[in-house]
């Protein structure tokens, strides 16, 4: 598409400056500000040669916004030499002189460096005051930065506001390619201008980007006395659906969070509580999927068609036709903008919805009048979408080894149910097979585009198997997910589905019941300890080798053992339990002779196993006392102290448990790797990483 296609109509005091037919200019050359510039002095020969009319080096097609950016034969190039100022630029001396007043024009000008280079352009006026006959044409009377950012490495269409004193004739337009301080640069660059214009029109020229607003989309607001609040929107047949506003933004895009929902043929009321006064609302809807927001008025009112549908001021009208005496639109903080209908004929699927508050504009944009500009007047922008939908949507489901069904078992081929409504599913695998969840993808278009012009079509959730009823094996699909055609794909895999009221035969684990239970002291297997129970251990063969040491606050290691009143209580000891595979250790404590011991388990409480070796820390120990405290078990008397360590076999096949950060279950696995629907009453699983005994 070429940009001509895309150009707004020149007001009949456009200048224009074509490189492809000479027009527009009478001279080419380079120009510096700095006075000590080799531009200016002479100690560079022909700088003339710096810059010129080339061939344009990037004609392609940008294929996302599908236009052509700049299809132009020629352009101008400009060598960005390390040896000027940061304000060394081409110089284009105008075929007709600009004659400026102190009103605000706009210098348009198509602009491409290579990738990487985006640091900011400038563009200076030379000329002189036609009531001035002593000053110099060459008088530079403006210094402008573009008010739009450049996309790296591509045509852009850079504007610049630009006024001046009164009676004031520009001969010269410089347009320096780079501000960036050049010192520190070992080489010099290609910049390239095209299309050059001076008119009053502030917006670019070119939509680079989808649904653009006309100023930075991180802009803050400027006033504290006006602020968009919220917007409330209720549709024929839906609930009122409310949007809340960062009122740290003057442009809020929401699309990624907030849907509105309508139907065919209802009718739509929009209200926005707005602070302040003297403004007015607007009602937007991107019928084509475009991109872009097209007001088409006839009669004051919208037209068929038009993609502004509804406001409350419009050249002294509302978008119902009404004469309004002002656009003073605000009544007891809200704006309520005229009703608008859902065409009939819409066809389902999803919509970018955008609502302003203004003054007297039809730009999507904001009000691009620099005398009313949207942020100065305290104006707002919010975007969402918008859900046209049926009174039901299809819903059908794909898989292998194994079927989704209904609740009531019936098979989901493409049926209808109704929309915006809890759906229960359930989940039947094959023989053999057992089930690790379901994708759900939800929406519209689902085998085109995730999106379209920034509009999110349709969204896939993986919904794990542990989300279903483990007896039932169903699942209820929010009804926020029934928004569209919904296809879910089951996700089955060889494994039989355990029964989930047997657990307990699913799994091999060998428990001693006898007063023979294996714990150790102090590296040496011993009786059974006071206070604990023998059948909660699993007895080994062969005998596991564990290891006690002891650690020095100096890291130097002390004798195997710990039960002797010689022992130097000098500092706090870190005792290193090790274990080899398969045993894990699954609880130890320490004890005394003369009263009972302490339990030391895992920090939150739980009783936990340890997959090779754990580390003990006792603390509190003094030369003056007999007390010493292990964390985080209470205090303990440190007469003749003993270790204990118990032993279980790993060995067994269990199920993995895995939590989510929240704590909330998320699946089982046995430690073989198989999906099962439930934790079983006792065995051996996975937590974060460990083996952990479940007795």
């Amino acid at each position: 598409m070429a940009m001509a296609a895309l150009a707004f109509a020149l007001p009949a005091s456009a200048q224009t400056i074509d490189f492809e037919t000479g027009e527009g200019f009478s001279r080419l050359g380079v120009y510096d500000t700095w006075e000590q510039s080799p531009f200016r002095t002479g100690a560079i020969a022909s700088p003339e040669s710096y810059v010129g009319i080339t061939d344009n080096p990037n004609t392609s097609l940008n294929e996302e916004l599908g236009i052509q950016p700049n299809p132009s034969a020629k352009v101008l190039a400009v060598q960005r030499s390390r040896f000027g100022s940061n304000t060394f630029g081409a110089r284009i001396d105008l075929a007709d002189t600009l004659h400026m007043t102190t009103a605000t024009r706009y210098v348009h000008v198509m602009v491409l460096k290579p990738q990487g280079e985006t640091a900011s352009v400038m563009v200076i006026g030379l000329g002189k005051r036609r009531d001035w006959k002593g000053q110099s044409p060459e008088t530079e009377q403006f210094w402008e930065t573009s008010s739009s950012s450049l996309n790296d490495g591509a045509w852009t269409d850079l504007v610049f506001p630009i006024n001046t004193n009164e009676y004031v004739d520009i001969h010269s337009l410089v347009f320096v390619p780079d501000l960036a301080s050049p010192h520190l640069r070992t080489s010099d660059f290609i910049a390239y201008f095209d299309d050059i214009e001076v008119n009053d029109n502030p917006k670019p020229r070119i939509m680079t980007s989808f649904y653009p607003v006309n100023f930075d989309a991180d802009q803050k607001p400027t006033r504290s006395d006006r602020s968009l609040n919220s917007v409330t929107i209720r549709a024929t047949g839906e609930k009122s659906q409310s949007v809340t506003i960062d009122k740290t933004k003057v442009y809020n895009n929401q699309v990624e969070t907030k849907t509105i929902t309508a139907r065919p043929g209802s009718t739509v009321n929009v209200k926005m509580s707005y602070t302040g006064a003297w403004m007015s609302g607007y009602a937007y809807i991107d019928w084509d999927n475009d991109g872009q927001f097209k007001p088409l008025i006839e009669n004051n009112k919208p037209a068929a068609g038009s993609e502004l549908v509804s406001y409350t001021y419009l050249g002294g009208y509302n978008s119902l036709g009404q004469s309004q005496s002002s656009g003073n639109s605000v009544s007891s903080g809200y704006i309520t903008c005229p009703s608008f209908k859902i065409p009939q004929d819409t066809p389902f699927g999803i919509y970018r919805m955008r609502l302003k508050v203004d003054w007297d504009s039809d730009d999507a944009g904001g009000n691009p009048d620099p005398n009313n500009l949207i942020v100065n007047n305290g104006g707002a922008i919010l975007d969402v979408l918008l859900n046209v939908h049926d009174e039901e949507v299809d819903i059908s489901a794909n898989q292998l080894n194994g079927d989704v069904l209904a609740d009531d078992g019936t098979v989901l081929s493409e049926k209808r149910i109704p929309f915006g409504q809890v759906f229960k599913i359930k989940m039947e695998p094959a023989p053999d097979f057992t089930y690790t969840g379901a994708v759900i993808t939800h929406g519209y278009n689902l085998d085109g585009p995730e999106y379209v012009r920034e509009n999110r079509q349709y969204k896939s959730i993986t919904i794990p198997a542990s989300s279903f009823d483990s007896e039932t094996h169903e699942y209820s699909i929010p009804a926020s997910y029934i928004d569209g055609e919904v296809r879910i794909e089951g996700l089955f895999t060889p494994g039989e589905t355990p029964d989930p009221g047997n657990n307990d035969q699913t799994f091999t684990v060998t428990y001693k019941n006898g007063a023979d239970g294996m714990f150790y002291q102090n590296g040496s297997e011993v009786a059974i300890g006071q206070g604990w129970k023998a059948a909660e251990w699993v007895s080994a063969e062969p005998a596991p080798i564990v290891t006690i040491s002891n650690k020095r606050s100096d890291n130097s290691y002390g004798t195997n053992g710990f039960n002797t009143t010689a022992y130097h209580l000098a500092s706090d000891r870190t005792f290193t339990i090790s274990v080899e595979d398969p045993f894990l250790i699954t609880g130890y404590r320490i004890y005394t002779a003369d009263g009972w011991g302490a339990v030391v388990t895992t920090e939150n409480g739980e009783s936990e196993t340890f997959s090779g070796e754990a580390t003990l820390i006792v603390s509190g120990l003094n030369t003056k006392s007999t007390s010493f405290t292990t964390s985080p078990s209470p205090a303990a008397n440190l007469n003749s102290p003993i270790i204990d360590i118990y032993i279980v076999d790993s060995s067994a096949v269990g199920v993995g448990e895995i939590r989510s950060t929240t704590g909330r279950v998320v699946g089982y696995y046995s430690i073989d790797g198989k999906r099962l629907l439930q934790a079983p009453a006792k065995g051996v699983y996975i937590m974060d990483g460990k083996k952990v005994v479940k007795k």
